[in-house]
């Protein structure tokens, strides 16, 4: 088998490597024809970041995860429209983190880590609204006749 190799312009290479957010070199040189060391030459030039192979995280940060899972519900609730556990929890899937979206609503919401179990504040089965749930601390601070 012969390969063909096209005279490509370092700016079409450019163009190529700037046109898809995420192409490798290969993909790049596939597409123009053209040998992959020079799509990788014109990349470090360009000073553009080398490819990295592998999957991508769908959400750059746990917020962005929790918020694209949620839908918010009259009353100041949010419904659960993500993944959930065999026993109807809802779960949190973030990079290598696996956690309730009750307690990554309660960490979003008071930017702390919640003691103990969590409770709903509320009456709507399955809120997941971070200013409904409470931790021990909250609900100590309750019964003592402090704020929530």
């Amino acid at each position: 088998m012969t390969r063909t190799i096209v005279d490509v312009s370092d700016e079409q290479i450019l163009r190529a490597l700037l046109d898809v957010e995420d192409i490798s070199n290969r993909a790049v040189a596939a597409r123009l024809g053209c040998p992959y060391r020079r799509v990788e030459e014109v990349r470090k030039r360009a000073g553009l970041p080398a490819y990295v192979r592998g999957r991508r995280a769908a959400y750059a940060t746990l917020k962005e995860a929790f918020l694209a899972q949620v839908e918010p519900v009259q009353g100041g609730h949010m419904r659960w429209t993500g993944p959930r556990e065999k026993t109807g929890t809802p779960v949190v899937r973030w990079r290598s983190l696996l956690d309730t979206a009750y307690r990554v609503a309660f960490r979003l919401h008071h930017q702390r880590e919640p003691v103990g179990y969590l409770t709903r504040s509320c009456e709507i089965p399955g809120c997941v609204a971070g200013a409904h749930q409470r931790d021990l601390t909250m609900r100590e601070a309750l019964a003592a006749g402090g704020a929530s």
